[in-house]
């Protein structure tokens, strides 16, 4: 199966919709670099697959009426840049946006973000959507072999979740509409910005819960608020304000990663070699850099790298040669990938070889660390799979199952509740809507530019379903730490054959870090409930 077919989001697998929906997590693929990664020559340590091609990652309307004096001129192409933009005189802290409103009473002015508001009126606010929709490529033949009950279907899972959204108050009187659009997916590029500009400048969305790199570019290089993004702190930083998204950066999530293999698996460079794999990809070739210098700070170093092409035709194949090199060379296989699909062939390969490493991932690789991910997994191999996520235990978090009960309201037999199109659209849309109900509540307008404020407000008090508290930190400049990203936190996970489920052993510990001995866990419990405290009602 493709790699590239099915995305992080955090969260799924599977469809033409999770192919191009969402960077809730957020690793996606960048296809314009031409050139190959370079190697130094005579390492041996670097082994790249058959076929495997890639390279390195370098890193117009008038506002609404509702729109305040302070916005950004109607064309204006003014962005903060990497030193960010001050909010306007007066109206809050240099580099600080307050999080509760005021004790008077009083709304929190809106600092100038540099982003254009459209799509918004007193009574109504659209949002857009992009996903492969007419199933260019393969993307078709993948979805029929995954199933339905695993991909769903996209329009009914946006549909039940508008629906969800304007049934139970809308965006504080606003009726909520998505507007979902062909992006083309990875293979057919030349619908990328078509997606972009039809949704920014035809259907003239607020924001748009962006599912690739191209299409996420191409809307915030005119101004307006994405749901999706970049995965490292350099291309946020670099793309400036209007982002915002699920897992960790990559940069905090690989330290953390690299903690774990050294104070929890005991990672080393005698009995507990490593070997790291993950597409072949310019994004994902950049990413090994990063996760490289992790390890390094953390005193480890990967045996072996393998770098696998993105072409499901030679799946098998490419997994079979991969594990033969890592045989007796790795006893540990570390896996990034969008998705775990790629782990179907290579867990497959190394029980027909009689490979039995340890496997480990982080929860952006999206439902590895999901049931429905896990049970696909060769379960010889997959016995012996000890990661991290950002999931909490079942039974312990009010908000578990909230996806399949809202979907189920509306299609309550259609047998699609569990599906990758269904938690999608429950993340991006639910998240985004919290967000825009906040920037209300705290400013008393929404626009593009207190979207912001609405953002920051998350602070370890909003879940979709049950996950760790998210944060984001959206400051006035970009000179000051930011994170444009939910997620920070993890613990550990450990399939079971017997359950057919993971289990939690070190529950309810979560970490940003591993100290020695596992040290440096946090109970995140006291955060369960979601109640926001800025609400005007």
């Amino acid at each position: 199966m493709r790699d590239r077919w099915i995305r992080p989001l955090a969260i799924v697998i599977g469809s033409v919709f999770v192919t191009s929906v969402l960077s809730v997590g957020q690793v996606q693929f960048e296809r314009d670099q031409k050139h190959r990664l370079s190697q130094a020559d005579g390492d041996p340590g670097f082994d790249t697959l058959p076929g495997a091609s890639g390279g390195p990652v370098t890193p117009g309307a008038t506002g609404p009426a509702d729109a305040p004096t302070g916005a950004p001129k109607p064309g204006s192409t003014a962005r903060p840049g990497s030193g960010g933009r001050p909010g306007a005189p007066g109206s809050v802290p240099t580099g600080s946006i307050p999080t509760t409103r005021p004790s008077g009473g009083g709304k929190i002015g809106v600092p100038d973000f540099g982003l254009k508001t459209q799509g918004v009126t007193a009574t109504s606010v659209k949002l857009g959507l992009d996903y492969n929709k007419s199933g260019c490529g393969d993307a078709g033949a993948l979805e029929a072999a995954l199933g339905p009950a695993v991909v769903g279907d996209p329009e009914k899972a946006v549909k039940a979740f508008t629906n969800h959204v304007n049934d139970t108050g809308g965006v504080r009187g606003r009726r909520l509409s998505v507007v979902t659009v062909d992006d083309g997916g990875l293979q057919c590029p030349e619908r990328n910005e078509a997606a972009a500009i039809e949704m920014v400048d035809q259907q003239k969305v607020f924001l748009a819960m962006v599912g690739l790199h191209d299409v996420g570019d191409a809307v915030i290089k005119r101004d307006v608020p994405i749901w999706g993004g970049r995965s490292t702190k350099a291309e946020q930083r670099a793309r400036g304000f209007g982002q915002f998204q699920l897992f960790q950066d990559a940069d905090s999530d690989f330290a953390n990663w690299a903690s774990f293999g050294r104070n929890y698996l005991g990672t080393n460079g005698t009995s507990k070699r490593a070997c790291f794999v993950h597409p072949d990809t310019a994004d994902f070739n950049n990413l090994e850099k990063i996760m490289v210098a992790k390890m390094a700070a953390q005193g480890l170093k990967f045996e072996m790298f393998i770098r696998y092409a993105d072409d499901a035709s030679t799946g098998q194949q490419q997994a079979t040669a991969a594990t033969i090199k890592m045989k007796g060379k790795c006893e540990q296989v570390w896996f990034i990938a969008n998705n775990f699909i790629a782990m179907v062939f290579f867990t497959n390969a190394a029980q027909q070889q009689d490979f039995h490493p340890l496997y480990t991932f982080t929860g952006r690789t999206a439902l590895i660390d999901q049931q429905l991910g896990g049970a696909l997994l060769q379960q010889d191999q997959w016995a012996n799979a000890v990661g991290l996520s950002p999931r909490i235990k079942p039974g312990d978090h009010p908000k578990e199952g909230n996806c399949k009960k809202i979907y189920e309201k509306y299609y309550p037999a259609d047998g699609l509740s569990g599906s990758a199109s269904v938690t999608l659209a429950c993340v991006s849309i639910l998240t985004t809507t919290e967000a825009m109900k906040r920037a209300v509540d705290l400013t008393g307008q929404l626009t593009a530019n207190s979207l912001m404020v609405g953002i920051n407000a998350i602070q370890r008090d909003f879940y979709w379903e049950a996950h760790v508290p998210m944060t984001y930190t959206i400051p006035t400049s970009l000179s000051q730490p930011f994170d444009f990203t939910g997620y920070d936190h993890q613990t550990v996970v450990k399939w079971s054959r017997q359950a057919q489920d993971y289990t939690f052993p070190e529950y309810p510990r979560y970490w940003r870090t591993f100290g020695p001995g596992g040290s440096g866990g946090e109970d995140l419990r006291a955060y369960y409930d979601d109640t926001w405290k800025g609400a005007t009602r």
